[in-house]
């Protein structure tokens, strides 16, 4: 229940200090999530250039094949987080922010494109989503899992990059209300299904769906990349030094390794529950 309750928490801290930093919430939930799982492990970096990419932190999750036991499969995520606006307040600039290098999800979904990865926002917000549009909004999951967590209370969300660009930009200018953008998104209580039995077929299912749905990730780019799903030696090195040098200090890592410009590198590892 441990996303769950941080969800919970991130509503109750944003009902009491309504003004608190997206960048104090995303360090607390990183923070907490590793601190409270053995399975899940995140080491933030000093240099973060999101300025170039739209991307706040990598996720990835890691599970054992199904037919090739002593295999591990990676599952990319890149994750941009957004505290919304509420009490009627327009959301349009929030997500259509940029600089000179171009718009933040314009570079978001660029980034995760070269990566092989599912771009996607965090929102941190006290809207109150209607299940009923999430479920018409996301029929690819299935009313039952979106109504899982019907009375869960939630200050995180997560929604994909790909269904904000349209939201942003498939009619002309207009007020984005925290619900019209949370419709469109699932509660972040929801991760917590991913852990049950047999994670890697449930991580395969979702990467295919992605594969329909964002044609440019299918493209032929890698033997051992499909989609989301990175494999063998497409699993970058730094992965693994992660994890085994967990605690350690990492001023030396930053230079020494090819790590993406991002503000930190966050590992759930499945592998011990594929079954």
């Amino acid at each position: 229940m441990l996303f769950h309750n941080c969800s919970e928490k991130i509503y109750r801290w944003l009902d009491k200090q309504p003004h608190v930093k997206e960048e104090s919430l995303t360090d607390w939930l990183l923070y907490t999530l590793s601190e409270n799982c053995s399975q899940i492990y995140y080491q933030a970096f000093s240099r973060h250039e999101e300025a170039e990419n739209g991307c706040d932190w990598e996720w990835w999750v890691l599970t054992s094949d199904t037919w090739r036991k002593q295999e591990c499969n990676a599952y990319r995520f890149l994750v941009q987080a957004k505290k919304l606006y509420a009490n009627n307040r327009d959301n349009y600039s929030v997500l259509n922010y940029g600089n000179k290098n171009g718009t933040q999800i314009d570079l978001l979904l660029k980034e995760a494109a070269s990566r092989n990865a599912l771009p996607l926002y965090m929102y941190y917000s006290m809207g109150e989503a209607d299940t009923d549009e999430q479920i018409k909004n996301s029929e690819w999951l299935g009313e039952e899992i979106i109504r899982w967590c019907d009375t869960c209370v939630n200050g995180g969300y997560l929604a994909l990059a790909t269904v904000v660009y349209g939201l942003l930009y498939e009619v002309p200018r207009h007020k984005l209300l925290d619900v019209d953008l949370l419709n469109h998104a699932l509660k972040l209580s929801l991760v917590y299904l991913i852990f049950g039995n047999n994670p890697e077929k449930k991580l395969s299912y979702l990467n295919n769906i992605i594969m329909w749905y964002i044609p440019d990730l299918s493209l032929y780019k890698d033997p051992e990349v499909h989609g989301i799903k990175h494999m063998g030696k497409s699993i970058p090195q730094y992965l693994w030094m992660l994890l085994q040098n967990q605690g350690g200090k990492w001023d030396w890592f930053e230079r020494e390794m090819r790590i993406p410009h991002i503000g930190g590198v966050g590992i759930i590892d499945l592998r011990e529950n594929c079954n």
